[in-house]
């Protein structure tokens, strides 16, 4: 199943930005995610996929949709958006001392996802 992120969040780019339905609906599925990656800033080189290329959970003064990678290592030379599959997991959850609310689990490149 391919997902985008105005499946995944309300209020896309907005102040007013939450999980949709589909997150609960869909968790446990396997899916198809279009995005950009980013690590965290913490130390623990978790990364994440985020909606808008330069957008940084980190740094950005205002919230941002992003689905957490447990355990994802991008290769080394990868530019560009990416499309990951793996199974979708909603609900809060802590993991090696990092607490999310929506991970992408067992993470992987795919070639399928046309935007």
């Amino acid at each position: 199943m391919q997902l985008k992120f105005t499946d995944l969040f309300d209020g896309l780019g907005t102040e007013g930005l939450a999980f949709s339905e589909a997150c609960a609906r869909h968790s446990g599925q396997d899916v198809e995610i279009r995005g950009w990656l980013v690590q965290a800033h913490d130390g623990s080189r978790t990364m994440m996929l985020v909606s808008r290329e330069g957008d940084c959970p980190d740094c950005c003064r205002s919230a941002v949709a992003a689905v957490i990678l447990p355990g994802f290592r991008p290769p080394r030379r990868l530019n560009g958006a990416v499309t990951l599959r793996g199974r979708l997991s909603f609900g809060f959850a802590v993991r090696n001392g990092i607490a999310s609310h929506l991970r992408l689990e067992r993470a992987r490149l795919s070639g399928s996802f046309s935007p």
